[in-house]
């Protein structure tokens, strides 16, 4: 048995432990701080593009936002293009926290990259798209 869910999970685990500080820092979650750190590369973006992003439940991601526009960390805005959809945008308040996890999150990859030879990466990039195909087809299914 290769122990593959094991493995992802405590992948899983570890990042959040890597995150942590910013709880201490800035209050913010790991599910936050990788919401803080899509919009630090993208800019504006929609909830859906989020959703896609991130694989989060649509009631898990409204959670999240709600918290981090309670911190005056994001704007969650009706888009202008098209009523029935909503944008999310960092503020200025939101830039410091949202560079920091980029920042770190973007070390941490360089460290695993150094650690690792490129097989290893596009190994890694092709169980999490398997993963996300097997997982969102499962969905559809039931």
């Amino acid at each position: 048995m290769l122990n593959l869910t094991s493995n992802l999970q405590k992948s899983a685990q570890l990042v959040t432990l890597y995150l942590d500080k910013f709880r201490k820092d800035y209050g913010v979650t790991q599910p936050e701080a990788y919401v803080l750190a899509v919009l630090h590369v993208r800019g504006e973006t929609s909830i859906r593009n989020l959703h896609q992003t991130l694989g989060h439940k649509p009631s898990t991601l409204t959670s999240i936002l709600d918290r981090l526009v309670a911190r005056g960390f994001i704007t969650r805005e009706t888009s202008q293009t098209d009523r029935r959809s909503f944008n999310v945008e960092l503020t200025l308040a939101g830039t410091v926290p949202a560079a920091a996890i980029r920042a770190a999150l973007h070390s941490l990859e360089n460290k695993i990259v150094r650690r690792s030879v490129s097989a290893d990466i596009r190994g890694i990039t092709r169980v999490a798209s398997t993963l996300e195909e097997v997982i969102i087809s499962t969905r559809r299914a039931e």
